[in-house]
């Protein structure tokens, strides 16, 4: 029936349209709940990574789109960076009064089905070159599995002034095959939440 046909067709154009917009949602959040909406001056953008090229790209993304954030590699030298009583002095020397620390914390693959398109012949085609006609004009798509790289990714607000957790979540991309792109995304994404929760003020 034609009817069963565009329908399938407008699912397939609906997972396509998804595909096509943002690969980033943050499925799980934590706030503190004695936490007052509160404006940082100068937030630090840090990014764990020991690939030191993604983790300056990811820092430097991070401070574009955190208003007055400084990456960390412009701030805690490479020397001591997994020192954290030498980069705690650092930092503390040059006034940061939060810090946004993201971490890649698991890569995985994820199997989707994805439904095909069918068609049924209407009963008035009772000739077989009708059916012929109409068979290739609308023939069957067949379903079939997709499977994608998800990466999660751990992201901490911390006041720096009280060193104590503000809060907290884990974001889920699909597919991550641009770094900046991924950055702008996640961190877009989480700067929504926090401000939707109270713990960034509005923009």
């Amino acid at each position: 029936m034609r009817n069963s046909y565009r329908s399938h067709h407008a699912i397939a154009l609906t997972l396509l349209l998804a595909a096509c917009g943002g690969n980033t949602s943050v499925v799980n959040s934590w706030k503190d709940p004695t936490l007052v909406v509160h404006s940082y001056k100068k937030p630090l953008a840090l990014f764990i990574s020991n690939e030191s090229n993604t983790r300056r790209a990811a820092e430097d993304q991070m401070a574009r789109r955190i208003p007055g954030a400084v990456p960390a590699y412009t701030v805690i030298p490479d020397s001591i960076l997994k020192d954290t009583p030498a980069a705690k002095a650092f930092v503390e020397a040059q006034g940061f009064d939060a810090a946004v620390i993201m971490r890649p914390v698991a890569m995985e693959k994820e199997t989707n089905y994805v439904p095909g398109s069918s068609y049924a012949v209407p009963a008035g085609y009772r000739s077989a070159w009708g059916y012929y006609g109409a068979g290739w004009g609308y023939a069957g798509d067949p379903g079939h599995y997709t499977q994608d790289k998800v990466l999660y990714i751990e992201t901490n607000l911390y006041s720096l002034s009280e060193d104590k957790l503000v809060w907290s979540s884990r974001s889920k991309s699909y597919n991550p095959d641009n770094m900046a792109k991924l950055v702008d995304e996640i961190v877009d994404q989480n700067i929504a939440e926090m401000r939707k929760q109270g713990a960034l003020p509005p923009g």
